[in-house]
């Protein structure tokens, strides 16, 4: 498990290198829904996602062997970003393994921040491939999510949710591996257990809700989503479940099609430019309007690194 002495040590150790990110208040989401809908835009931190603020917690704290070895990681994209920034701000040598069918746009910028990017196989075995490598090339392997060093790092997100505003009923969190929202989770339901912890992932890879309703790790089909961020197959001993288990509310699935409508809504309501695990956290409140109807609400917009050329394509397909 994480303490939340954890996630408060996190939060010095890493806040000279992070940013505090804004709560903004989306006033066309909060009419649509009657409710008083806030964003956390995480899309405004430091390699435009949250994934740095772990990423940097970890690498913080390992030790002069671990650093010298290197290390290597697994990632479709952004914890990948957040391992480029913090070896470079920390001065490590670091390897990527990044799905074959993953966002150019996110390989090209893991290349740009001076990361080898290992591109061999496909999301269900990054992971897998990635500790192989760390095993045959003495490296050390950084989990995207099933290090509680990672999900303190997560967890900063959540306090700085709670400091900033009064009062929360509930707050929406995309699932990938779970370490964001074991983070937010942990530091939530210690300052403020009220608050209700929602999590959501695409109907087409919900492999930690097929879990959690199962009380145990299961593999659940996956296939392509415009949530890249949120796909790949969780380790089976990861510890996130059963934080996810102890601290979470509730987990629902939405259709690809609200994710695409959030990502669109996000960008012509809020001028937002918003990846699809982003903005699944909006497409819980387009599918489920009447639940949140007078609640204080925070959508954790967990990363923005997509073009927007990217989504204005997007927004002529869903237009045609």
């Amino acid at each position: 498990m994480v303490s939340i002495d954890q996630v408060l040590k996190a939060r010095e150790r890493i806040g000279r290198l992070t940013r505090v990110t804004p709560l903004k208040r989306s006033e066309y989401l909060s009419q649509l829904t009657g409710a008083s809908v806030f964003l956390k835009l995480e899309n405004e931190q430091i390699s435009g996602s949250f994934k740095v603020r772990g990423a940097l917690n970890r690498m913080m704290t390992l030790t002069k062997e671990e650093i010298a070895r290197g290390v290597i990681t697994a990632s479709t994209g952004n914890h990948g970003l957040g391992v480029a920034f913090a070896a470079g701000q920390l001065g490590i040598k670091a390897r990527v393994v990044f799905p074959t069918e993953a966002s150019q746009e996110k390989h090209k910028k893991m290349s740009d921040a001076g990361v080898e990017v290992i591109q061999e196989v496909g999301y269900a075995e990054i992971e897998d491939y990635a500790q192989e490598l760390a095993k045959d090339k003495n490296l050390t392997y950084v989990s995207p999510y099933n290090d509680s060093e990672i999900i303190a790092g997560a967890g900063t997100v959540g306090l700085e949710i709670l400091e900033q505003s009064d009062h929360i009923d509930a707050i929406i969190v995309p699932i990938g591996g779970g370490g964001l929202i074991s983070g937010i989770a942990t530091a939530v339901k210690v300052k403020s257990p009220k608050t209700q912890i929602i999590g959501v992932q695409s109907e087409v890879s919900p492999e930690v809700y097929e879990s959690w309703k199962a009380g145990h790790w299961v593999e659940a089909a996956e296939s392509d989503s415009l949530a890249q961020g949120l796909m790949g197959g969780v380790e089976s001993d990861s510890i996130t479940l059963g934080i996810i288990q102890k601290y979470v509310d509730r987990i629902v699935l939405v259709h690809e099609s609200s994710i695409l409508e959030a990502i669109c809504l996000l960008y012509e309501k809020e001028r937002l430019v918003i990846e699809g695990a982003g903005a699944a956290s909006v497409a819980v409140l387009l599918e489920m309007k009447q639940m949140f109807s007078g609640k204080s609400v925070v959508a954790v917009i967990s990363g923005g690194n997509i073009s927007e050329d990217h989504v204005k394509a997007l927004i002529y397909s869903k237009t045609r």
